[in-house]
């Protein structure tokens, strides 16, 4: 039997209301594409700011146009961020009081409850409810406008349903508006772990006509082993989707995706979420970054927005065979040791299972 809040979403995202929606839209001109560099890849990464809102419709609109500004700037390829179907938790009854109360509550005290208060429970029922009817509906809509704008889109991460096993992650669609495949993420934070998220165990390379893309979500780049397995299965562009819940700092805020890019020799695509709900602050830099080698102050950042809150799309150029290039004449890269990581993986990883399961 259904719960109250699954007969909500389903009602407020149904089939009919994503189709009268899409009905409505208008057709786009590609004749306002801003042109690039010949042999040049153009990547858009979004970060915006949570609006609660209780409208699917609303919110739609607001995917649509960062959709639309990538394309209008000639990008091949737009990637949102992590959690990125936190706006409708506003189609909750009463939910939109409750969370004014609780950031209000949360800035007063200077404090962001980026632990979850212990309503993990609540948490799981409410993530749970919500899952399909938004995986239905977001991914149609996402799948209109790449076809409509004639750009692949990486949907950022919602939370997926499988086997009664809730995941967290993303989906990549192409141009033409089909779906190409779908990337869980593979390590947890400890607030995922408390709410029941499970982890996945297979990182995916995606072959496109751009290049060889993969999308493991936020906390993965805090292991190297994430991109070195993207660089073993060929992937030449990382998508990282983040929801940091934390107050933001540069250096902190490099500790995932930039030493990654650099140890990994690939090009990295941050996309970010931020801003306030449930008593919960996020902040991130939505950036495109480089081996250092590529860019021109030599700090392996490419692009990156001028504030770690609101909406921007940032942009940028990739050249792969200067990727090739650079990767050849580096002097260390690629230096491994044999002997000691042919079973380095998987005793870190049994060990850290052994410890978990310990707790």
């Amino acid at each position: 039997m259904k719960n109250i809040l699954e007969i909500v979403f389903e009602s407020k995202m149904s089939e009919k209301k994503v189709n009268n929606y899409l009905r409505r839209l208008h057709g786009f001109s590609r004749g306002n594409f801003i042109l690039k560099k010949k042999g040049k890849i153009r990547v858009a990464c979004v970060e915006r700011e949570i609006k609660v809102t209780n409208s699917f419709e609303e919110y739609a609109e607001r995917m649509r146009k960062f959709v639309e500004e990538a394309a209008l700037k000639g990008s091949d390829i737009v990637a949102f961020p992590e959690y990125n179907f936190f706006d409708l938790l506003g189609l909750i009854p009463g939910f939109g009081k409750l969370n004014n109360f609780l950031n209000k509550k949360a800035k007063s005290e200077e404090v962001s409850n980026s632990e979850g208060g212990g309503g993990e429970g609540l948490l799981k029922v409410i993530f749970k409810s919500i899952s399909k009817a938004y995986q239905e509906a977001y991914e149609k809509i996402m799948r209109d406008f790449a076809k409509r704008y004639g750009i692949y889109i990486y949907t950022g991460s919602y939370i997926i349903t499988e086997n009664g096993n809730l995941y967290n992650g993303g989906t990549l669609i192409s141009r033409e508006g089909e779906i190409l495949g779908r990337q869980k993420k593979i390590h947890l934070t400890d607030f995922e772990e408390k709410i029941g998220i499970k982890g996945d165990e297979e990182l995916k390379v995606f072959s496109l006509d751009i290049g060889k893309i993969a999308c493991p979500v936020c906390m993965d780049a805090t292991y190297f082993e994430t991109f070195r397995m993207a660089f073993e299965k060929g992937a030449e562009i990382v998508i990282l989707p983040i929801a940091n819940m934390e107050e933001y700092n540069f250096w902190r805020a490099l500790r995932g995706i930039w030493p990654r890019v650099q140890e990994s020799y690939v090009y990295g695509a941050k996309a970010s979420l931020n801003g306030w709900i449930g008593g919960i602050h996020f902040t991130g830099k939505a950036a495109i970054f480089a081996p250092i080698d590529m860019t021109e102050n030599e700090d392996g950042i490419i692009a990156i927005a001028p504030h770690y809150e609101g909406d921007y799309v940032v942009t940028s150029d990739l050249d792969i065979e200067r990727l090739y290039e650079v990767r050849e004449k580096a002097e260390y890269f690629k230096d491994v040791n044999e002997e000691f990581e042919k079973d380095y993986y998987e005793k870190v990883y049994e060990n850290f299972r052994r410890v978990k399961d310990e707790k």
